[in-house]
């Protein structure tokens, strides 16, 4: 099982990223979680239990052609302000076993994106979580972090 920590302060030189304690040496760093959505498209509550589409995999400087799947297991992004955590530890990582935190709170139910893309070669850095807020009385929010970018 993968137990991956990308962690930074912003910049490529405190830029790491680790698997099980050892560092990788990486291209990339590709996330995209979608999840939930109507039939419409637009966000909705139920996250990942709504159905999802998800890919997560590095490209090691290696051999970036062949990339390596960071699932099962579990990756943790530390940037400034924000922890996020994504996990799947079920052996075919089956959808609806995806769990997800933001800032040790989970979100799993509300998740609507998150993307990662942390790419050395190309010295392209963004990513943001979205969740979607239901609200009693008052109309429910979509909000994004920016997480890096």
């Amino acid at each position: 099982m993968n137990d991956m920590i990308f962690h930074t302060e912003g910049d490529w030189d405190s830029t790491t990223l680790s698997n099980n304690g050892a560092e990788v040496l990486a291209a990339q760093l590709f996330v995209e979680l979608r999840a939930g959505r109507d039939d419409f498209g637009n966000p909705m509550d139920g996250g990942i239990f709504e159905g999802a589409d998800l890919a997560a995999l590095v490209r090691p400087q290696s051999d970036p052609e062949f990339p390596i799947d960071v699932l099962p297991g579990r990756l943790t992004l530390q940037v400034p302000g924000h922890t996020v955590v994504l996990e799947n530890y079920h052996p075919l990582v089956e959808l609806d076993q995806t769990r997800v935190w933001h800032n040790g709170e989970e979100v799993t139910e509300r998740v609507v994106d998150l993307y990662v893309d942390i790419n050395a070669l190309d010295d392209v850095a963004q990513a943001f979580l979205t969740v979607y807020k239901p609200r009693w009385i008052r109309r429910d929010e979509v909000i994004t972090f920016t997480l890096l970018g």
